[in-house]
């Protein structure tokens, strides 16, 4: 009857998706949380490769298919997620197919440990991925037929796993540090008596080990383009089947020699043709690395100040992630801030064994922050009738959320950024009241129109002065935001703003952005119609920010273009 009850407890599934590996891990009620094997590994390599026919394989199947045919080979599908179609071999794939395909991977291997399709999952993501990139995660979810109950950010669940390792006591802070093959992932944390708060977020989208084999490769060449120029030539620029094998097993040996001097002083690289091999020493190793390591230690330092965490605020910093393997690392950070870093055995564990732990502990809600200051002001007048106000249904935090973003729901209403029916603008926002404005609009503050505001069209409210916000905008899935002058480097800014509905009240900021009135009142028309020089162009994304306003609460719109790092000076018009 015992192992009867056992089979039959709940079994959840967390799932980290890296950029070289993937790592899941499933936990049954009762039991400790365990890792999924692989090929005997815990790691399972993030490629996929396209067959003739079209029928995709992973992992080290994958690998091994591509020594033959490279061309149908894509060794960090991961890297795809900006992309409309990837062409693998003579066929084109959208990069959720490719997700999914290693997904689909780890869904049966779970459902051999028993956690079926019925079993709630959750994934993780890098912290600053926008609602398009999560989109195509969970859409390739979907595809490998994956029940996603939550969407965790990496370093959040690494901070999780952080506080069975590191004695962190209430009122210190941590940093997560979360290296990975593909990007730096920086997270400032503060333990509070029922977990972890997040006090801001960073990273580097284009760093991470692959940038780190990159310079190693070209330090490399180099020295071989000198030994033997013909033999560097083909390795450079393939021009056919065999030389790409040959470039790829090169790659692969020189990250592997980088990772054997994470434990020695000296490794072999092996040259294609058995022609003989390049050494690398550690000092060469760090020499290379240290411009790139440097630039993740200053985004560290640069979060830290931002967050206003003092050393004596600091209890430790948590290495994660294959690249923070490299002794250099560990010493930079030990070096410019002071405070000896944690490394675990295999830095590429914590992000999913954390997941189910930062999935399942509730977060504590948003308190007075001095790191995140809300812009908060006594307007001196009413707000219209049916405005969310504090006295009507206590506190209302300017987050809106928790740490971690639970889906009740198919990921559908992760596709805000698509035109639909009601992002149209078509139809006239219907503010608190309910009914459209008409008329003049006003352009002094008045009932229900806050200082810093004048009536647009439809009972919008748009700002008389730019309005300009920091980063980050969603602090593991908190909304919050830091007002910055729109001279200086800020990542969005409001184009038409207008009340919380009652309604609205408590619910979570990405069900927000579903709401049909929240979606007129911020619909992609508006934004265009807002812009200061129409000619501008691009992808454009949309967020609905709410801001507490004395007793209620204000939704900015915030619009920004897709991919576009910290900007100076104004894209949309002020007033109406």
């Amino acid at each position: 009857m015992a192992d009867e009850r056992v089979s039959n407890a709940p079994v959840r599934l967390a799932i980290d998706f890296g950029t070289s590996h993937t790592v899941a891990v499933v936990r049954r009620d009762g039991q400790q949380p365990r890792s999924l094997l692989f090929d005997g590994s815990p790691l399972l390599p993030s490629c996929v490769y396209a067959a003739p026919g079209g029928e995709l394989h992973t992992g080290r199947d994958a690998e091994r298919l591509a020594q033959v045919d490279p061309g149908g080979f894509d060794p960090h599908p991961k890297r795809t997620v900006d992309q409309d179609v990837v062409l693998l071999g003579h066929h084109e794939f959208a990069p959720a197919a490719l997700i999914g395909a290693v997904l689909g991977r780890v869904a049966r291997a779970a459902a051999e440990a028993g956690a079926g399709p019925s079993a709630p999952a959750i994934l993780t993501c890098p912290a600053d991925w926008g609602r398009r990139r999560r989109a195509v995660l969970l859409h390739g979810a979907q595809q490998a037929g994956i029940r996603v109950e939550a969407l965790v950010d990496e370093p959040v669940a690494a901070g999780t796993y952080c506080l069975d390792i590191l004695d962190v006591a209430v009122g210190q802070a941590l940093v997560v540090f979360d290296f990975g093959g593909g990007t730096l992932d920086v997270a400032a944390m503060r333990r509070e008596p029922d977990g972890l708060r997040v006090l801001a977020t960073g990273g580097l989208d284009n760093l991470g080990g692959l940038d780190v084999d990159a310079a190693l490769v070209g330090q490399l060449g180099q020295l071989l383009g000198v030994r033997d120029p013909a033999l560097w030539q083909r390795l450079a620029n393939p021009t056919d089947a065999a030389a790409l094998r040959d470039r790829r097993a090169f790659w692969a040996e020189v990250r592997a020699a980088k990772e054997m001097l994470s434990r020695t002083t000296s490794a072999p690289v092996p040259l294609p043709g058995d022609v003989g091999a390049l050494h690398l020493t550690r000092e060469e190793l760090d020499r290379v690395a240290g411009p790139l390591v440097d630039r993740a230690v200053d985004e560290t330092r640069r979060l830290l100040r931002d967050s206003r965490i003092g050393p004596d605020q600091l209890a430790g910093i948590f290495l994660v992630g294959g690249a923070s393997r490299m002794p250099l690392v560990a010493s930079k950070l030990h070096a410019r801030l002071g405070v000896a870093p944690a490394v675990p055995e295999q830095p590429e564990l914590p992000v999913a064994f954390g997941a189910l732990r930062a999935a399942a502990v509730p977060t504590p809600p948003p308190g007075p922050s001095p790191e995140w200051p809300v812009t908060t002001r006594d307007i001196g007048v009413a707000p219209p009738a049916g405005a969310a106000t504090r006295s009507r249904r206590g506190r209302i935090a300017a987050g809106l959320l928790a740490a971690v973003t639970l889906l009740a729901v198919a990921p559908i209403w992760w596709y805000v950024s698509q035109q639909s029916p009601d992002d149209t603008g078509s139809g006239a926002w219907q503010g608190p009241t309910g009914t459209a404005s008409a008329g003049a609009a006003p352009t002094t503050p008045g009932p229900g129109l806050p200082a810093g505001f004048v009536s647009c069209a439809d009972d919008r409210l748009c700002p008389t002065t730019a309005t300009c916000w920091g980063g980050p905008v969603i602090i593991a899935g908190t909304a919050t935001a830091k007002k910055i002058d729109c001279a200086k480097p800020h990542y969005s800014e409001t184009f038409v703003a207008g009340y919380l509905p009652e309604e609205a009240i408590g619910v979570a900021f990405f069900e927000l952005q579903e709401r049909a009135d929240i979606r007129r009142l911020c619909a992609t028309s508006v934004l265009l119609a807002r812009r200061r020089d129409p000619a501008t162009t691009g992808t454009w994304e949309w967020r609905a920010l709410p801001v507490q306003l004395g007793e209620y609460t204000v939704v900015h719109c915030i619009g920004s273009r897709a991919g576009e790092k910290a900007r100076t000076g104004a894209l949309f018009r002020a007033g109406a």
